[in-house]
């Protein structure tokens, strides 16, 4: 496969991994641009070798960009974690992508679990039209310490739900089946910047393929508790620290 059609594909997923690990949409997109220009550059050297740029370099690339702009001493370590949980690597390809010994990932793994712990117990609202999914994210957020204030269907009864609970985080689907948008409904909330909404979808390439646009945390249809547990995280450590 030509490098191009490689990176193309990738770009999606290596926007989700920055824009989590940042929090802001315009600086990871930032540094996944660097990466590009990166491969660009070298593609047009003498002798360049496109094999050299598959997933786990590019990534490695990615994270280097990244470390330059994360000065917090556990950043690295919730990045592994976004890495395994979300990204799927493998433990050994996440301890290569990170530059660590693998015998290092579960001391990182237990600092970003604590990080994380320490940011939870917050009043979540949940907007997701289908049953089966907002009871499994109801079930698996409370699981980890959240107070679940409510699950709305539509953005009218999601304005509703937050105008008299008032939210800490919102876990949004987009596409509701009324034909109303979690993002309306977001917009409606006219919410203050310190209440992260982490936007759900089955189709990620369709809001991470444009550069400096769309939401800074997506989850990924489907997940897994320590998928849930590593954005949600990422989203409310990244508020507590602006």
């Amino acid at each position: 496969m030509w490098i191009a059609d490689r990176v193309e594909k990738l770009v999606p997923y290596l926007r989700r991994y920055a824009r989590a690990a940042t929090g802001e949409s315009a600086l990871g997109d930032g540094c996944v641009e660097i990466v590009l220009q990166t491969v660009l550059t070298q593609s047009l050297e003498v002798g360049f070798d496109a094999d050299r740029f598959d997933k786990e370099r590019l990534y490695t690339l990615l994270d280097q960009e990244l470390a330059k702009i994360q000065k917090d001493p556990n950043a690295r370590a919730r990045r592994a974690l976004l890495l395994i949980a979300v990204e799927g690597f493998a433990d050994a390809v996440a301890s290569r992508i990170l530059g660590v010994p693998k015998e290092a990932l579960p001391e990182m793994l237990a600092i970003a679990e604590k990080d994380f712990a320490e940011s939870t117990a917050t009043r979540m609202l949940i907007i997701e039209d289908e049953p089966l999914i907002s009871a499994q994210l109801k079930r698996l957020t409370e699981g980890l310490g959240h107070k679940v204030i409510g699950v709305a269907s539509t953005a009218a009864d999601a304005v509703a739900l937050n105008l008299e609970h008032k939210a800490d985080i919102i876990l949004c689907d987009i596409m509701l089946a009324d034909g109303s948008l979690g993002t309306d409904a977001i917009a409606a909330m006219e919410l203050s910047s310190s209440i992260p909404v982490v936007y759900i979808t089955a189709y990620p390439e369709k809001y991470l393929s444009t550069s400096n646009e769309g939401p800074s945390y997506l989850i990924t249809k489907p997940f897994s508790q320590d998928y849930l547990k590593a954005v949600i995280g990422h989203a409310l450590l990244n508020v507590q620290s602006e």
